[in-house]
């Protein structure tokens, strides 16, 4: 009777555990709305993260290869290299597989080395695995996708062995783009930049150099808008062509996709250039989760682009721990491979991702992560200064690393009218890094040419000439300069410093641009003679 009992027990406390879920909890921003369930033979994909080992070996060997003063600068992993060090235990994988299989889950797609497992269920099936329920959500743009309504969960056991599923709980930021009612006098060109930034005539010749644009959310180009524009405004790029990974209806070009296409190109002149699709968020669309999708391939892509500009982000506070974690180590993982990831501020200064209402500073992702080069704005052609819609300021989830606290730190001693305290998290990592013009950019889309405004201007601009940068090491045999933070901060006096303009927002005056590094365009703008001398000089 005794041994029965304790078998009953025995069986009450395995189905205990087998029972016991780790829940996940996310909020809907106001501007998305609640629309209708998903059907329940809708095809969803998701997107599971499999922890991955040796994360603090990861962040000491970028920093080690990324530190010019460092006897391992430029000593990049290659690809098969950063898989072998980053790939999860075995028996998290399996435990993932194993649950996806007692589910009914049969075609189970990994990347290389299986940190990033995928799989496409219906609807029906990943409401079961994930105890939730998925709806449709219409943002205040017109724009939909589909997430799971508020939570999701997983099994204790599985949960230990997974950072997020996607998509679930993140609603992504709709940008738009700020466009004038009327054309201001003095746009800004390929040839404007090219002499603000002391580019001149130069082409990368290496033939080696590559770079690419990273776009989502329905922004496509045309390659006809592509060759009116270098007609137009750069004719030596007239013939030039682009690679495009996944889908680009040309036939509905984006304002945004339009404008990063043709800035990386027109000053990464002659760099091979990649147009990298992620499609996703319509309705009935397997991929509701691009970015994922993104840092999937591109964890998954042995000869990717050496230069990335990404012109996208959220306020931080929207983005929930779990992802931004995760979203940093694939940034991290780009980087010791030798691959830079610069990325646009936010347009709306200190109020986060764009203009909002708000009572403290909101800083804006992935801008504020420190494993990424954030783009602040300027304007101005004579003597820049920054733009007052330039996203800037203090993570309120990172730390300041240790490469940018000398800099960030003077700031906060000697710059006059600043904030009150209050309002911005003083220990913080500090952003934007460096700055370009943001104002008033000139582009061709849908036939028409028009002006245009926004750190999505000066991302892809400064990300050109990057690609530069690299074509003059890469001609010389030498490595490409990868994570870029590190080499910018420790030579300031590369940048053409910025010290007036500020980034209001927050009912306040925001931050003040001053001498040195500041929280509206950083270390200043580029300045291509110098850095390609800093550059050409380094191991």
């Amino acid at each position: 009777m005794k041994g029965a009992v304790l078998l009953v027990l025995a069986v009450l406390v395995l189905a205990a555990a087998q029972a016991e879920r780790v829940t996940k909890h996310g909020k809907i921003p106001s501007s998305w709305t609640k629309m209708n369930r998903v059907e329940p033979n809708t095809p969803i994909r998701l997107h599971i993260a499999v922890k991955q080992r040796n994360l603090k070996q990861l962040e000491s060997t970028l920093l080690a290869v990324s530190d010019p003063a460092s006897p391992f600068y430029g000593k990049h992993l290659t690809f098969e290299q950063t898989n072998a060090l980053v790939a999860p235990d075995t028996e998290s994988v399996e435990a993932v597989r194993d649950w996806l299989k007692e589910n009914g889950v049969k075609n189970i797609n990994a990347n290389s080395n299986a940190d990033f497992l995928s799989v496409t269920v219906p609807a029906r099936t990943a409401e079961h695995l994930l105890e939730t329920t998925f709806f449709y959500y219409r943002h205040t743009s017109g724009r939909s996708l589909i997430r799971s309504h508020h939570t999701y969960s997983l099994p204790a056991s599985v949960a230990k062995h997974v950072d997020l599923v996607g998509p679930t709980t993140r609603f992504p930021a709709v940008k738009e783009l700020k466009k004038r009612a009327h054309a201001p006098q003095a746009l800004v060109s390929p040839t404007t930049l090219r002499k603000l930034y002391s580019v001149g005539s130069y082409v990368a010749s290496s033939g080696k150099s590559s770079q690419a644009v990273a776009s989502f959310l329905e922004q496509y180009y045309s390659p006809k808008d592509l060759s009116a524009f270098f007609k137009k405004y750069d004719p030596a790029s007239v013939s030039r062509n682009v690679t495009v990974v996944g889908p680009n209806d040309a036939s509905n070009p984006g304002i945004e996709a339009s404008l990063d296409i043709e800035y990386i190109m027109a000053m990464g002149a002659g760099v091979d250039t990649t147009f990298w699709y992620q499609a996703g968020r319509q309705p009935g669309n397997a991929d509701n989760e691009p970015f994922l999708d993104f840092l999937y391939q591109l964890s998954n892509t042995s000869n990717a682009p050496w230069v990335f500009s990404i012109s996208y982000g959220d306020n931080e506070d929207t983005v929930d721990s779990d992802y931004a974690q995760r979203v940093n180590v694939e940034f991290q993982k780009a980087g010791v491979r030798g691959v830079s990831i610069l990325a646009s501020s936010g347009d709306g200064g200190v109020s986060g991702s764009q203009p909002t209402s708000c009572q403290q500073f909101i800083p804006t992702y992935p801008a504020a992560s420190p494993w990424v080069t954030a783009v602040g704005g300027t304007t101005g052609q004579t003597t820049e200064k920054g733009a007052s819609l330039s996203g800037g300021g203090f993570s309120n989830r990172w730390a300041r690393p240790d490469y940018q606290k000398a800099a960030v730190e003077n700031y906060l001693k000697t710059a006059h009218g600043l904030p009150d305290t209050s309002l911005f998290n003083t220990t913080g990592a500090g952003f934007p890094d460096v700055a370009a013009q943001a104002e008033d950019y000139v582009i061709v889309c849908a036939g028409f040419t028009q002006p245009v405004s926004g750190t999505s201007c000066s991302s892809p601009a400064f990300a050109g000439i990057v690609s530069l940068l690299n074509d003059i090491r890469l001609a010389k045999g030498k490595p490409t300069l990868g994570f870029l933070n590190p080499l910018f901060y420790a030579n300031a006096g590369a940048f053409n410093d910025v010290v007036s303009g500020s980034n209001p927002g927050c009912s306040t005056d925001g931050f003040p641009a001053t001498a040195g590094w500041d929280p509206v365009t950083g270390l200043g703008s580029p300045n291509f003679a110098k850095l390609a001398q800093v550059v050409g000089n380094l191991p």
